[in-house]
């Protein structure tokens, strides 16, 4: 026998010898299972195989979205980001002139990987699943250091690898992975023993910061609890030391992007200049299904700065700062708060649903559209639903084992509570996943621990916890199954978008009526184009069918009164059609209602000014007689599209009757946007250029500005010759584009 057998049989005492006669009773099925369970939870092999399977899910979800609508094709924040970081790589360190508007460092991260390997969207999305996969290794490290436990640790690192809202972000162009990475890393690093670990920490959270702006105040709260708490150092002293040591790392990596602001702009702004505006957005643009709506903001972040300022300074009737301009709208979001608490606390309480809902709330495209192109996504999985009933029961269980784990739920309680005032989209919320996975991991263990024990009634009580959990995170009110209905079908309208500018007219198609099939008066634009498409095509009835739906919904609409004309116009122009009395009759009774809504507005009979009411007239001309006779425009309409044509011949009238000089009026060589576009070539346009956008939106228009386009349009045609674009003459300073459903 070896010494450490003696040793043991010394400390436990000698062994019982079995009754004489009898055998020993074979272990229970359970405990076997159990046994086995324990054993795989902290073998060598387990943590390699959970990256392993980790990589393959991501790696696969990347290779089904290829060639997929917005994946190469870039939209919003993805767009966004990526020609910021194109910039960048091209030598635009400073990353722009004014104050960082959303957080920087991906930009910066993408600009490195575009300076290095040149812009390959590909290798992009392959870094970002290594990357999910090092989450994954650090959230085992969490688990380790917060539970002591190598299970917790491995099961903490499973939850994130099999999470697929985690497996979806890691393939889209967008910060939430890197994110994920900085912030868990931080955490890890925060719960290490030595004051460099510390400092590391603070550095990595800072980054993160940069990544997601509302993790500013875990820089302060962090410290606090370094300094306050005695389980983080016996002494005052050393206590002091290590929150200072955390805040230096933090600080240093935040005070960049701090002087950096102070440089171009002159104020002080630590990170991003758009709090006020976020705020706002929150509190009065909220339409409380979890998406938003301001009359004058185009939800897109290559306006959405101007606008804001635009709309500040129009009710100020001053020029204001960036910092200005963020303090004007926080204000103004104070206000509406004040003033209907109620309202306050019913979009908080909404907020929180979504924030552990099951729900992928979506502000860039539908998480379920995608599913449909990738297997991987529809795979019966983890979500959120079902996590954070794992993740309550584990705070509770857990809540007496030590600071670390009460941390851990602090953390994620506060982060929530830092949303619920703004607006909450799915991959804000990502951020917590590792504190909500290695809580998840506690009570799994537990839950193994107490079956093996029997403990019933210790299990009845979790069931009941876990089980009112569940209806919160599981069950559907109506405000968010309306909600992701409008979703889907926006993500759907998107992807006929898509599929239209790449000349793939039956996938449009499909994805236009699938759009309409889930709410048609909510979708009035997909009938629009389904309307139009069917008349380009001949196909009449369809055509007519979507279009008498259009006019249904919207009887008062100049645009589907005229392409109604234009439908019948080209039946007649049919050898089918040709002598139809009926399609005469039809023809002459669209034509009156044009007619009739002209007369009734005091309107020309020309059809040409029908899109445009006589109100929308005359706030157009006020503003285009305030410069000077002989202005130049540049107007390009999509010749697909009848409204198009109409709007973009009654813009022309009003240009020409206001004094301006039409330079020319040509129809696109590709399909546009709907919407109505203007393009200036440089990032300093005339004065000129502000006030057709100011006549526009006098008019009750909502139309898009971008700068700077000249230059934008000679980089994506030398990365793609076939790229369709404006080419801009060489006197050319703008251009005014009317799309479809303008």
């Amino acid at each position: 026998m070896s010494r450490k057998s003696k040793r043991k049989q010394r400390q436990d005492g000698p062994r019982a010898a079995p009754p004489t006669g009898a055998k020993p009773a074979p272990a229970g099925r359970g405990e076997t299972l159990g046994a086995a369970l324990d054993r795989a939870l902290v073998a060598p092999w387990f943590l390699p195989s959970i990256l392993v399977v980790a990589g393959i899910l991501r790696l696969a979800n990347v290779g089904f979205l290829r060639g997929t609508p917005f994946v190469d094709e870039l939209q919003l924040d993805h767009a966004y980001y990526d020609e910021w970081a194109q910039g960048i790589a091209r030598g635009d360190w400073a990353g722009g002139k004014g104050p960082f508007w959303v957080d920087p460092l991906y930009a910066y991260f993408l600009a490195g990987l575009y300076a290095v390997f040149g812009r390959s969207l590909l290798l992009v999305r392959v870094i970002q699943c290594v990357l999910g996969v090092v989450t994954c290794c650090l959230a085992a490290l969490l688990g380790r250091r917060i539970a002591g436990s190598v299970a917790v640790g491995n099961l903490a690192a499973l939850l994130i690898g099999l999470f697929i809202p985690a497996v979806y972000y890691d393939g889209t162009l967008e910060k939430t992975t890197l994110c994920l990475v900085l912030s868990t890393g931080a955490l890890v690093l925060y719960f290490g023993a030595s004051p460099r670990s510390l400092v590391l920490s603070g550095m990595a959270l800072g980054l993160a910061v940069l990544s997601r702006g509302n993790l500013l105040l875990f820089v302060v709260l962090g410290a606090v609890a370094l300094a306050s708490h005695p389980a983080a150092d016996s002494t005052l002293r050393g206590r002091t030391a290590r929150a200072g040591a955390f805040l230096a790392g933090a600080l240093g990596v935040i005070g960049l992007a701090t002087i950096r602001n102070v440089a171009v702009s002159g104020e002080f702004i630590p990170t991003t200049a758009n709090f006020g505006q976020n705020l706002y957005v929150g509190q009065v643009c909220a339409t409380g299904d979890g998406s938003y709506a301001c009359p004058f903001l185009h939800p897109d972040p290559h306006f959405e700065e101007g606008d804001f300022r635009a709309e500040a300074e129009r009710r100020v009737q001053h020029p204001l700062s960036a910092a200005e301009t963020s303090s004007y709208w926080g204000r103004q979001a104070v206000t509406a708060m004040l003033a209907d608490p109620g309202a306050v606390v019913q979009r908080a309480w909404r907020n929180f649903r979504l924030f552990f809902h099951q729900y992928e709330n979506s502000d860039n495209h539908s998480v379920d559209v995608q599913a449909e192109s990738s297997p991987v996504l529809r795979l019966p999985l983890l979500w959120m639903g079902q996590l954070f009933p794992l993740s309550i029961l584990g705070a509770f269980v857990s809540w007496r084992k030590g600071w670390p784990y009460r941390l851990l739920a602090w953390i994620v309680v506060v982060y929530c509570a830092t949303m619920l005032p703004f607006m909450v989209f799915a991959r804000y919320r990502a951020t917590v996943l590792p504190c909500l996975a290695v809580l998840a991991a506690t009570a799994v263990v537990w839950l193994k621990d107490r079956l093996r024990e029997r403990a019933w009634q210790s299990l009845a009580f979790a069931t009941m916890l876990m089980t009112s959990a569940g209806l919160f995170s599981l069950a559907w009110p109506d405000w968010m199954a309306e909600a992701h209905n409008k979703s889907m079908g926006m993500s759907l309208h998107d992807m006929g978008e898509d599929y239209l500018r790449r000349g793939k007219e039956e996938d449009a198609i499909r994805a236009f009526e699938r759009a309409v099939a889930i709410k048609p008066e909510m979708f009035i634009a997909s009938m629009r184009r389904l309307g139009d498409l069917y008349l380009a095509r001949k196909n009449y009835p369809r055509a007519e069918r979507y279009m008498l739906r259009v006019l249904e919904l919207k009887p008062n609409s100049p645009l589907a009164r005229n392409a109604r004309v234009q439908l019948y116009t080209s039946m007649l122009e049919d050898d089918r059609y040709r002598n139809d009395p009926k399609i005469k009759e039809k023809l002459a009774m669209a034509r009156d209602a044009v007619t009739g809504t002209v007369a009734s507005r005091n309107e020309p009979s020309d059809h040409r000014s029908a899109p445009l009411g006589t109100g929308t007239q005359d706030a157009i001309l006020a503003r285009l007689r305030s410069e000077a006779p002989g202005t130049p425009v540049w107007l390009r309409f999509d010749d697909g599209s009848q409204a198009s044509r109409d709007l973009a011949s009654a813009l022309r009238d009003l240009f020409t009757k206001a004094g301006w000089q039409v330079r020319a009026q040509r129809a696109l060589s590709f399909r546009s946007k709907p919407g109505l576009f203007v393009y200036a070539a440089d990032e300093k346009p005339p004065g000129y250029v502000q006030a057709v956008y100011d006549a526009l939106v006098a008019g009750g228009l909502k139309p898009f500005l971008a700068t700077g386009y000249r230059e934008y349009y000679a980089a994506q045609v030398a990365k793609d010759p076939g790229f369709h674009g404006l080419s801009f003459d060489d006197d050319q300073t703008y251009v005014l584009v009317v799309g479809p459903n303008a």
